[in-house]
């Protein structure tokens, strides 16, 4: 089983991401190795900048969970057009709170290829119309 902790970096429009950990870390307690990106006043070319800058502050080893609220839009795209060479990096769009806290709760007890899938089905879980 691969033991580093992956690494969060949470991409939104305005202050949705800053909101989002920091709700999370309010039910789980404070969360290292996670980090928020806001497109507020970045050109397209600027944010995507911003993530590179970003991801090459966190632990070089660790793999890399990049978390957008759209799958469209500039955070999106941004999230996709981010190049890291060999680096493992894992794309997400449609972060939602019970996602982000599937991320946080298992990230040091499951490998990658079976948190992925839980936390998507935990995203959808979480989308209910009564």
């Amino acid at each position: 089983m691969d033991t580093r902790r992956p690494v969060a970096l949470v991409v939104t429009h305005g202050l949705l991401g800053r909101e989002l950990v920091s709700t999370v870390e309010a039910i789980l307690g404070k969360q290292p190795d996670v980090v928020t990106v806001s497109n507020n006043g970045l050109s397209a070319d600027g944010l995507v900048q911003r993530l590179v800058d970003e991801i090459g502050q966190l632990p070089a080893d660790a793999p890399v969970v990049l978390f957008s609220d759209l799958a469209a839009g500039s955070c999106g795209i941004a999230s996709r057009r981010a190049e890291l060479g060999g680096r493992e990096l894992k794309r997400i769009a449609g972060v939602n709170l019970p996602m982000l806290l599937e991320f946080f709760h298992y990230r040091d007890s499951l490998p990658l290829d079976q948190l992925l899938p839980r936390m998507e089905a935990k995203g959808k879980a979480g989308i209910v119309v009564f």
